[in-house]
C-alpha cells in the first residue's frame, strides 16, 4: 500500500504520526512532571503544525526542528533529572538550553546548525546515563534510539534502507518517545 504513495505524502504521514506520538506522550506525561510534558509537546507542535500549515517549506521544518530539539529534548532531561533528586543539574540543564534559545539570533548559520546535533547528544546521554544509575530499561532503550535517530542525520542512510532518511528519522524517533514516556512514568511509580 505504502508503494502506491508517493515519498511525499509517505514523509508527511510519519510526520503526522510522531506528532500524535508526541502529542499523546505530552498528555500522558502531563500528572508525571510538567516539563517532559512541554518537551513532548513542543516536538509535537513542530511536527504536526509545521507539516500541515508549512508542508515541503524546508525554512518552517528546520525552524521547528530547532526549536523541539535545543529546547524540547532539554527539558526532557530537566525531567529525568528532576524526578531522580538532583534538581540542581535539572536546573542548570534547563537554564543552559533556555540561555542557548536567548542567544539564538547572535549565532552564526553554522553554530545554529550544529547546536540541535550537540543538544541533541547530551540529552542522550544524559537520559542514558540516569537510566542507568536508576534502573530504567525504557529510558535506556528511548536514549538509545534517540541516539540512533541523531546517527541516521549523518550517515547516508538512504542508500541501506528502502525509503528516506526523513522517514527513518521520524519513526525511530516516535519509537524513542514513546520509550521515554514510559520511562518518565516507570520512573514516578518506581519512586512512590
Amino acid at each position: 500500500m505504502l508503494r502506491a504513495l508517493s515519498p511525499e505524502v509517505v514523509v508527511l504521514i510519519s510526520q503526522v504520526v510522531l506528532g500524535a506520538v508526541c502529542l499523546l506522550s505530552a498528555a500522558r506525561t502531563l500528572q508525571v512532571h510538567r516539563g517532559a510534558s512541554a518537551g513532548f509537546l513542543l516536538h509535537g507542535l513542530g511536527s504536526v503544525v509545521v507539516c500541515l500549515l508549512f508542508p515541503g517549506q524546508a525554512e518552517a521544518l528546520s525552524a521547528s526542528t530547532w526549536i523541539a530539539s535545543v529546547i524540547g529534548q532539554p527539558l526532557l532531561v530537566f525531567s529525568f533529572f528532576w524526578l531522580s533528586g538532583d534538581r540542581s543539574t535539572a536546573n542548570l540543564v534547563l537554564s543552559s538550553a533556555l540561555l542557548l534559545a536567548s542567544i539564538s539570533g547572535y549565532l552564526t548559520h553554522e553554530a545554529r546548525c550544529v547546536a540541535p546535533y550537540f543538544t541533541k547528544a547530551g540529552a542522550t546521554l544524559s537520559i542514558l546515563v540516569i537510566s542507568l544509575f536508576t534502573g530504567n530499561w525504557y529510558g535506556l532503550l528511548g536514549s538509545l534510539a534517540l541516539g540512533t535517530e541523531g546517527l541516521l542525520s549523518f550517515l547516508n542512510a538512504s542508500r541501506i534502507l528502502p525509503f528516506s532518511t526523513e522517514i527513518a528519522s521520524n519513526c525511530v524517533l516516535s519509537a524513542a518517545f514513546l520509550a521515554l514516556e514510559t520511562a518518565l512514568r516507570t520512573h514516578l511509580c518506581d519512586t512512590t
